[in-house]
Parts: C-alpha cells; sequence; structure tokens
C-alpha cells in the first residue's frame, strides 16, 4: 500500500524549505540566478524521489532515523522537506538501508549542499549539462527542467540504481538521457559539454571530464581529503586544462572505483618512535586548509581517524590514524601529556610525510581553503596556492 500525500501540504512544506534555503544564504532573494532553484522546487518535488523506506540523516542536532512512508507518512515528508540527507542504499544495494553497521552508498543529498552545487553550477538555459552520479534522479530532474531534457546527460555506475532513478525521473515528467556506465569515463557519444555536475566524492579529476568540456565551461566537484571534502570549480581553458579554486565544505560518498582500499596491515608490522608535535592539533587545522594543503603534498596519504579509542575496559587513547589510498603504508599517533608515541609501518613514514608537509603549511602562512586551486591537465592535477604555477 502507498500512502496518498497531500498536496497542499508539499506546498507548504515545498515553501518552507524555500524560506531556510533563503534565510541561510544559499539561494539569495536577491539573485535571479539563484532565485530560479527556488522556484524549482516546487516543479521538481524531491519526494518523487524518494522510496518507501530510506534513512533520514538530519543535518542539525536530531538523531538519524528510518523513515517510513506508510508507517509515518508526516515523518517521511518531515524529512524529505528539511536539511536531512536521505540514504537510498547501504553496502552498494547488498544490505538493508537501516542496517547502520553497512556504509551508505547512495542518497539524496540535503538540500542545502544540493542547492550549494546547483548554485555553483552557474546553469544558463542553452547549456548541455553532463552529471556524474544519478542516485535518485532528483538533480538530473532540476537540471533538465531547467535546460531541456535533450541537454541533460547523467551516468550511473550501478545498474539497479539508474533504474530506479528511470523510473522516479518519468514519474516526475522528465527523461534525460541516463546512462550506466563508469562516470570516470563520461560520456562523449553526447558531448561536448557547458557544465559537468559531479554528485559524488572524488580525490582525482579524470582528465575525460575535461576532454569532454567546452573551452569556458565549468567542471563542480566533491573534492574528498579524506573524512572532509571542499566543493571545487574548474573551468577548462582552450589548451586542453582546466582551473579552478575551492569554494566551501562538502562531504559525499566516494565514487565507486576511487575508494581507499581496504587495510590489511596490523601494527604489529611497525615501527614505534616519539615525537614532539601534538597529534591532537591536526584535525582542526586539516578543516582550515591543511587537510587540502597536504592532498597536495602526499596526495595519497588520508586520516582515517581521531580522537578517543578505548583499549580495555579502563584503558582509553587519543588516536590519529593515517595510511596511503593503496593500504600498504600506515601510522598511528598516540597523543600523551609528554611525547607523542608513533608507529609506522608500511615502506614510508606517514607521520614523518605529514608533520613536513604540516610545517611547510604553517611557514607558508597557514592558508586556508579560500587560498588555494587546483590546475588538472592530461598528466594530472596539482595544488597552488594564491595563484596558477604556484604549486604546493
Amino acid at each position: 500500500m502507498t500512502t496518498s500525500i497531500d498536496t497542499g501540504h508539499v506546498t507548504a512544506k515545498i515553501d518552507a524549505l524555500g524560506d531556510y534555503l533563503t534565510r541561510v544564504g544559499v539561494l539569495p532573494a536577491d539573485e535571479a540566478a539563484t532565485r530560479i532553484w527556488r522556484t524549482g522546487l516546487h516543479h521538481v518535488p524531491r519526494h518523487l524521489f524518494v522510496p518507501t523506506r530510506a534513512w533520514a540523516e538530519p543535518m542539525d542536532d536530531r538523531p538519524e532515523h528510518e523513515i517510513d512512508r506508510d508507517r509515518d507518512p508526516a515523518g517521511w515528508l518531515e524529512a524529505i522537506y528539511t536539511n536531512t540527507a536521505i540514504i537510498t542504499q547501504r553496502g552498494d544495494g547488498t544490505a538493508d538501508v537501516a542496517d547502520t553497521h553497512a556504509a551508505p552508498t547512495s542518497s539524496l543529498s540535503c538540500p542545502y549542499v544540493a542547492a550549494e552545487f546547483l548554485r555553483l553550477l552557474d546553469v544558463e538555459e542553452h547549456h548541455r549539462i553532463l552529471e556524474i552520479g544519478t542516485g535518485t534522479g532528483w538533480t538530473a530532474a532540476m537540471l533538465a527542467w531547467h535546460t531541456s531534457d535533450d541537454q541533460v546527460v547523467t551516468v550511473e555506475i550501478d545498474s539497479a540504481i539508474a533504474a530506479q532513478a528511470q523510473h522516479n525521473l518519468a514519474a516526475a515528467g522528465f527523461s534525460p538521457t541516463v546512462i550506466t556506465a563508469d562516470g570516470t569515463l563520461g560520456h562523449p557519444e553526447q558531448g561536448p559539454y557547458d557544465r559537468v555536475h559531479v554528485t559524488c566524492g572524488v580525490r582525482e579529476i579524470p582528465y575525460a571530464w575535461v576532454e569532454q568540456t567546452r573551452p569556458g565551461g565549468l567542471i563542480a566537484a566533491p573534492y574528498m581529503v579524506g573524512r572532509y571534502g571542499e566543493q571545487l570549480a574548474l573551468y577548462v581553458l582552450d589548451d586542453g586544462t582546466a582551473i579552478g579554486r575551492f569554494n566551501g565544505g562538502a562531504t559525499f560518498m566516494m565514487m565507486r572505483n576511487q575508494r581507499p582500499a581496504r587495510p590489511t596491515s596490523t601494527t604489529s608490522d611497525g615501527h614505534t618512535t616519539t615525537g614532539r608535535l601534538n597529534p591532537r592539533t591536526i584535525p582542526s587545522d586539516y578543516r582550515r586548509g591543511f587537510g587540502l594543503y597536504l592532498s597536495g603534498c602526499v596526495p595519497d596519504l588520508i586520516l582515517t581517524g581521531a580522537g578517543w579509542e578505548q583499549f580495555s575496559d579502563t584503558e582509553w587513547g587519543w588516536l590519529l590514524r593515517l595510511r596511503t589510498l593503496d593500504a600498504t603504508s600506515w601510522a598511528i599517533a598516540a597523543a600523551s601529556a609528554g611525547d607523542a608515541e608513533i608507529t609506522q609501518g608500511g615502506p614510508r613514514h606517514l607521520w614523518d610525510e605529514l608533520q613536513t608537509a604540516y610545517m611547510d603549511w604553517i611557514r607558508r602562512g597557514r592558508p586556508g581553503p579560500d587560498r588555494l586551486g587546483m590546475t588538472v591537465t592530461e598528466a594530472g592535477q596539482l595544488l597552488w596556492l594564491d595563484a596558477p604555477g604556484n604549486y604546493v
């Protein structure tokens, strides 16, 4: 049984969501380019893209919880039309959506972040758009509503998600091109594109996206540095390169073929020393720009944990954990009142590499994300400080 939804109640919910997005500055009332997206909220209702059962992750102090349209239609609707991320898949489809032991692998992004990226994308009616990561299909529908169905191509690697998105889109009255494929390859058959909208976290920008974007075009993507991310806006040049800056925080699920490898090493094969740098200073500075800076200095190093851990019934310790993307090297830094205890394993000394980058970040004035940018070429990507060419 599918519970009916009162359209008048939905309209009021959409108005309230639009008021919120305007109030917090994501969709300013005085910008015509952003007012269009507020109108779009009514033309592309979010609830048409949410399954009967899902998992709600509010972006405030409300607890995470399951939502079920049949059991609690009011709660289901409340989650969809407040600033809440809606998890629609876990474990790549192998786990129940309410099984919090399984990692979330697809979602409807919270309205705040979704609106930030739509605004960052700076879409005009004539643009052709490539979207990487269809998910539920909601942002593809928003883009198709603003332009037209035949100007939007959206690529999804998971065939089940792609099929459900097509169903959602049709039910909402939209029919952009939905491709089931590896998003890192883009979709050159219908390029070139004016805009590339990326809805999954990336650590490396696939050069195919640059190749398939017109000069002057824009790629908007969540650039992930471990557990945190930044909004990256890259403009494509006529020499086949792309340059851009970071525009605020954004944490997304990683693109599937850029997920870090699973760790296999243990502390039994590590070497322990001590150091004076307090590991507890790293996490806060990570969000202030050091995380981005580190990704430029040591591109394959990620921070995988930072906080208190329990060793026994009575013993706790504060640990910072590092490893390489391929999981061949790792480090654990244990904070104490005196010197930190540093254990490192694998062919590289990751704590030493992090400390070198951290001292360099401090010497260069502790630059925040707003001072950092990226250049992407066929050979790879480089981060720079203040201006292209001043590489970190």
